[in-house]
């Protein structure tokens, strides 16, 4: 076995972890350093998404990995407890060759991508733990006991870049929330799977009514519309870019008008994939939003007298056929005024008017 250089290792997590752009190179020289093709950082605890940092040499391999299920039937998560133990694990601890030749996720998987042998490192910050999972060959050797020795020895030390991340995860999601709080916006943040992690006050008084956080999850009196919020963050946690917005989710109350619920992913809080929260929920309560004045739309958009009033009247969360009624115009005028509302906002939704 070649000299390994931990110590550079251990240095670029450390710097990644206060530059998230560089965690892919910081996965390549893990890759390297251990005589390895690639190597990507996976959950042993939580759920991951596609957008897990891997290295140049397995990228093909990991496309291939989410793209059709494989990541729903990987054995090596089989042992979880040696990993949650602080152990290195490699395929010999749970299979053996013979096996390994009847067996799909070997044969199916991984043969066509060249790989063949792996080697866990547990990451663990708290009670989160995350794998580097290692990636060698078919042409290459397993991982020797000698060589999972060195392994454990660089868990110990990424644990504290990981920290680190971690660390400054948190006082990201906290400014987040601080920005929220002095616009008066209620938010949620998200952690990986799509639960709560923490909330500004806005937010607890939304959610101290009819609708709650149960089991992590924002729930309303409607069901579905609850499913729809969940595929919403499904969708938005799995996207693989930086920053994105999916439309509102509309959840219902009984005496009230509805909480539009935007499912938002900011780059300042998912860059790094140790950071706790991941995305965010921004609530907006259409009972209480106060309705934009019609001189304000007219200046900012260049909308005419009878437009700025049909949005003004829109942006409160009432219905186009109330706001009709209310303004006493036939429901085609309106929506002709709304179409042209529409291009000059750059809205293509009317519950995009109400942010």
């Amino acid at each position: 076995m070649r000299s390994w250089d931990l110590q550079a290792v251990e240095e670029i997590f450390a710097t990644a972890a206060t530059d998230a752009s560089l965690w892919c190179r910081a996965i390549q020289t893990a890759s390297e350093q251990t005589d390895s093709i690639g190597a990507l950082i996976l959950p042993v605890t939580g759920q991951g998404f596609p957008s897990v940092p891997a290295s140049e040499g397995i990228a093909r391999a990991t496309e291939v990995y989410f793209r059709d299920g494989w990541c729903e039937r990987d054995i090596r998560y089989s042992p979880l407890k040696s990993l949650l133990e602080g152990n290195v694990i490699d395929d010999l601890d749970f299979i053996s060759p013979e096996e390994m030749k009847r067996t799909p996720y070997y044969q199916e998987f991984l043969a066509p991508t060249g790989l063949r042998w792996f080697g866990g490192v547990p990451v663990r910050v708290d009670d989160q733990v995350w794998c580097l999972s290692i990636q060698r060959g078919i042409r290459q050797d397993p991982f020797s006991p000698e060589e999972k020795q060195k392994l454990k020895q660089l868990s110990r030390r990424l644990n504290s870049a990981a920290a680190l991340a971690r660390a400054l995860g948190f006082a990201a999601a906290s400014a987040a929330l601080e920005a929220f709080d002095l616009s008066h916006t209620a938010v949620a943040l998200l952690n990986a799977k799509g639960e709560v992690a923490r909330t500004n006050r806005a937010a607890d008084r939304l959610l101290a009514g009819e609708l709650q956080v149960r089991q992590g999850r924002i729930c309303s009196i409607d069901q579905g519309a609850n499913d729809h919020l969940s595929r919403a963050l499904r969708e938005l946690l799995w996207k693989a870019s930086g920053a994105s917005l999916l439309p509102p989710v509309m959840l219902p109350r009984k005496d009230k008008r509805p909480v539009l619920a935007y499912p938002v992913k900011m780059s300042q809080l998912s860059a790094s994939y140790f950071s706790e929260c991941q995305a965010a929920i921004v609530l907006v309560d259409t009972d209480a939003r106060r309705r934009t004045p019609e001189a304000t739309l007219r200046g900012a958009f260049h909308l005419t007298q009878a437009e700025a009033r049909l949005a003004s009247q829109l942006a409160s969360g009432d219905s186009l056929n109330t706001v009709c009624e209310r303004l006493g115009i036939v429901k085609e005028t309106g929506r002709n005024q709304l179409k042209s509302i529409f291009a000059k906002t750059g809205t293509s939704r009317q519950a995009e008017l109400v942010c």
